[in-house]
């Protein structure tokens, strides 16, 4: 019995908390009218109540069911309804409160109220109640829009984190199976032929699964370990290569600690390295450049190509080769909205990528 009891109280005191704003704006209503009203308090009481429970009703009524046809783009019927609405209340009440009076009059003195005869007794009432009703009504109708709008708004956001949620770590598990198929195959490559390199590979591949699968469950990461993470993912690569001067990456930073999206840059990396085709053409090359200065980064990934490869480059509509590029920009695009550049072009035998971050800066030659 006594959690029941508690469950109730809470969700008394709930719902109180949620309607604290219109239980205080209609107990100002009923004490200006109460207040306002010339007679004893028993009259101006019964005169408060009953005006305040006449504009409750209309207001219910006009947030529950009239104001669905403004917001459905019924304005006309909206307007119709609203007038037929103010009218027949403030005539309802005025009536009323008349059959009110009468009844009371013969229990109280009214010589205090002044005294309206003919038409004015019924068009004066009537029409101070119109002003009132029109302006509840108005009240009724911003104050169900501005609740509507932040309702909406809030769902939106709702859906835009959870939308963004989602979109991040689906992004980010697409990222993983790409390099370990790559990497997978080059272990075996290396044990299938017997090279001393192999127990050196695997060691290096589990440090860099242990950097995807642990470091890398956070939104943003140091840019020092995600180039510790390139370093090891060129090396490894280099374990297959006769010709590892073609490879070079060039690191300009003023602050390790420059915050990232962790494998934002791999994708990249991994690309030219599979469309250089460097283990089986000697001209093959991949150069890397990376620049970090204040709150800015740029990172620049140029590979050789060949036919097949100069087809990834087809104007406007091929700018993302592949899905690892169409992941990293749109990865970009979540976490810095317009604040960011993604360039894919062709220059000669050339690919090119640009990724630029933050802040503008002056352009290397590279």
């Amino acid at each position: 019995m006594s959690k029941i009891f508690v469950m109730e109280k809470e969700k008394i005191i709930g719902i109180l908390k949620k309607n604290i704003r219109p239980i205080v704006a209609w107990i100002t209503v009923f004490l200006f009218f109460f207040l306002s009203f010339w007679a004893n308090w028993v009259l101006s009481f019964a005169h408060a109540l009953l005006v305040t429970v006449c504009l409750m009703f209309a207001s219910d009524i006009e947030s529950r069911y009239i104001v669905k046809f403004l917001q459905k783009g019924n304005v006309f019927l909206f307007y119709l309804i609203n007038v037929f609405l103010v009218i027949m209340m403030s005539m309802l009440t005025t009536y009323m409160e008349s059959f009110m009076l009468t009844i009371m009059s013969k229990h109280i003195s009214l010589a205090e109220i002044p005294q309206l005869d003919g038409v004015k007794a019924f068009f004066i009432p009537t029409l101070i109640r119109i002003v009132i009703y029109t302006a509840t009504v108005a009240i009724t109708v911003i104050s169900v829009l501005q609740n509507t709008e932040k309702e909406n708004q809030r769902i939106k956001n709702e859906l835009k984190s959870e939308k963004l949620d989602m979109e991040l770590r689906f992004l980010k598990s697409q990222m993983t199976p790409h390099f370990l198929f790559n990497a997978l195959n080059n272990i075996y490559s290396l044990v299938y032929i017997k090279d001393e390199k192999a127990p050196q590979s695997v060691l290096k591949l589990s440090d860099m699964l242990r950097y995807v699968m642990v470091d890398c469950q956070v939104d943003l990461i140091s840019l020092e370990k995600e180039i510790k993470y390139i370093d090891a993912y060129i090396d490894f690569h280099q374990m297959s290569m006769e010709n590892k001067s073609n490879v070079i990456f060039d690191k300009t930073i003023d602050n390790k600690d420059f915050k990232i999206p962790p494998m934002i840059l791999q994708p990249l990396v991994e690309n030219s390295f599979k469309h250089s085709r460097l283990v089986n053409d000697p001209n093959g090359y991949v150069h890397f450049y990376i620049i970090q200065e204040k709150n800015s980064l740029m990172f620049i990934a140029r590979n050789s190509i060949n036919g097949l490869s100069s087809s990834l480059v087809d104007s406007n509509k091929r700018q993302q080769a592949g899905l690892g590029l169409k992941n990293v920009k749109k990865r970009l695009e979540l976490y810095y909205g317009k604040n960011y550049s993604f360039e894919v072009k062709q220059e000669d035998n050339s690919y090119v990528v640009t990724i630029k971050i933050g802040d503008k800066h002056d352009e290397k030659k590279v």
